[in-house]
């Protein structure tokens, strides 16, 4: 089955107790871009590891994106699976957005838990 949530990231949660506790959860998400200074994509990334079997999540693409991306990940026993580049179109929805429209390249990472941590 399918259950789409939209919450605030900060105060969700999953209880491990009758349907969910027997599932196995894949969160597809596209945080906020960490490149503003709140680094809120963390909050998104640490949520869904502590929650998730598997994580699918959309980041901007640039070397030191996917660094910190492989090395947060690895903080918390996951790892990237595989990465797919893509051009995404961005509306303006904030202050600091100059253009109407934009395109960007985003890459999509999958993640995995390491193997240790499925055993």
């Amino acid at each position: 089955m399918i259950f789409p949530i939209c919450s605030d990231i900060s105060l969700f949660e999953i209880y491990d107790s009758g349907f969910f506790k027997k599932s196995k959860i894949t969160t597809i998400m596209n945080p906020p871009f960490g490149v503003q200074t709140s680094k809120a994509d963390r909050l998104f990334l640490k949520k869904a590891f502590k929650l998730s079997d598997v994580i699918y999540s959309i980041h901007i693409t640039n070397k030191k994106v996917q660094n910190f991306i492989l090395s947060y990940s690895s903080k918390f026993n996951w790892k990237v699976e595989y990465s797919l580049p893509f051009n995404m179109v961005l509306e303006k929805s904030f202050y600091f957005h100059t253009k109407k429209r934009k395109q960007i390249d985003v890459t999509i990472y999958r993640f995995i838990k390491n193997k240790e941590e499925n055993k």
